[in-house]
């Protein structure tokens, strides 16, 4: 007997009074009821009171297996022990000064232990405020004006970033090799769109073509090489090597924003695939729960902050750059994040991937999974996508649904996730328990 989502959603309600009532309360303080835009949730997002390891509970009382782990961001879930105790420590000294600390070196020499491309970097608060300083500092250090990205990827939400972020569609995207730069957001700056080149993913001979005809005026080209918001589409075998060598080629900076990608190995993804970027992006698992953010790469380019001798050629402040409590959190999750650990994770993944897609393939519904490291992501696609266009066919109302049969059910996904440290296969078997159950009640035609 099938489950429609109208009744998924009626069952929703009926879990989550206050999460409904809190809503309700938030539309009047803020627009659409909340601050952060990801988060909501047709007819309600649920509000979180707590988490633990690998659970979060809500303000109704309900307990859920957490597999999105704030948007990837808690490798070591919920509340780890050496990440609150650091924290408690920390914050009883002070949260913040007018003044560096010990500890931003410590987290600096660190990150560089485990990606030696960064020769230098700077601490920010966000991934947003990293890739805007390195998309600046790319502009100053060679003198050209644009950016290139690719279709249907996340860079955060500065204004070259929200050119086309997850684009619908259509016509306006131009060709698949020759992808048009489309507005993703309004209100950005005028010229935005035209100082921004868009490229298509492990398209290497487009690319080519497209970093050759713009190379007297391109900077950069930032990638998310999993491409992790743009459908988790991994790079085909050559195609980063391609990227680093055409922009070596023509002076172009190669940019790897690994806000993400870093979770998957302690060398993030540029240690998996073994290329040297000129600079790196990162926030998330670095900040190991808290709000910070890093950028760094080559020497003589971030020496364009250096005010040792002078006034800097770029000015970066910040009031909570290489803040303590984000550097005590960060220390914490990365030094508990050793080589074994990054190994028994990613095991566990690529264990549950195939399990995920046996069990869909059983109940004859069409769908791929795909995993990197610690992350899966499920596709209602009978294949992998390749690229942005292939992996916005994915079905959104299957997801839905999918999405609010197991908030019923007590887990929490987001189009698959991720795991955290603390999972073990007793975790990931329930996971592919409930997908089995659920797709009994199935009421898609496949």
């Amino acid at each position: 007997m099938s489950t429609t989502l109208e009744q998924l959603v009626v069952e929703y309600v009926r879990q989550n009074p206050r999460s409904q009532s809190l809503f309700q309360r938030a539309q009047a303080s803020m627009p659409g009821g909340n601050t952060r835009t990801g988060v909501y949730v047709d007819p309600f997002p649920l509000y979180t009171q707590s988490g633990s390891g690998v659970y979060v509970n809500d303000v109704d009382g309900n307990q859920r297996l957490d597999f999105v782990n704030n948007a990837t961001a808690l490798i070591l879930g919920h509340a780890h022990p050496a990440v609150v105790g650091a924290l408690q420590d920390r914050a009883a000294q002070g949260s913040a000064f007018f003044g560096p600390t010990e500890l931003e070196i410590d987290l600096a020499e660190l990150l560089q232990a485990r990606l030696p491309s960064l020769q230098h970097l700077r601490f920010c608060s966000s991934g947003t405020e990293a890739v805007m300083n390195v998309l600046r500092v790319a502009r100053a250090f060679t003198g050209k004006p644009k950016i290139a990205k690719f279709e249907g990827a996340y860079h955060g939400i500065d204004d070259p970033a929200m050119i086309s972020y997850l684009p619908v569609l259509g016509p306006e995207l131009g060709p698949e090799d020759r992808p048009h730069s489309v507005a993703s957001s309004q209100g950005l700056a005028p010229g935005t769109a035209d100082s921004v080149v868009v490229l298509p993913f492990n398209d290497p001979a487009a690319c080519a073509a497209i970093i050759r005809a713009h190379a007297n005026d391109l900077a950069a080209v930032i990638i998310d090489p999993l491409s992790t918001a743009a459908g988790l589409t991994l790079p085909q075998a050559g195609f980063l090597e391609s990227l680093r060598e055409i922009t070596s080629a023509h002076g172009i900076l190669l940019i790897f924003d690994e806000v993400v990608s870093f979770r998957i190995s302690p060398g993030g993804t540029q240690g998996v695939y073994e290329i040297v970027p000129d600079l790196t992006c990162l926030a998330k698992v670095m900040a190991g729960g808290t709000p910070g953010g890093a950028f760094g790469g080559r020497a003589e380019i971030m020496a364009i902050y250096d005010p040792t001798s002078g006034h800097p050629g770029i000015s970066q402040s910040g009031t909570y750059n290489g803040n303590p409590l984000v550097a005590v959190a960060g220390l914490a999750t990365l030094r508990a994040m050793t080589p074994a650990a990054y190994s028994r994770l990613n095991k566990a993944a690529q264990q549950l991937g195939p399990e995920l897609e046996e069990t869909f393939q059983a109940a004859g519904i069409a769908a791929s999974v795909v995993v990197a490291g610690s992350i899966f992501r499920i596709f209602f696609l009978r294949r992998p996508p390749h690229n942005y266009r292939q992996a916005a066919l994915d079905s959104g109302a299957r997801h839905r649904w999918l999405n609010f049969w197991l908030l019923n059910h007590g887990i929490a996904t987001r189009q698959g996730g991720c795991l955290s440290l603390p999972m073990t296969p007793e975790h990931t078997t329930r996971l592919v328990e409930e997908i089995r159950s659920a797709v009994r009640e199935w009421p898609f035609p496949d």
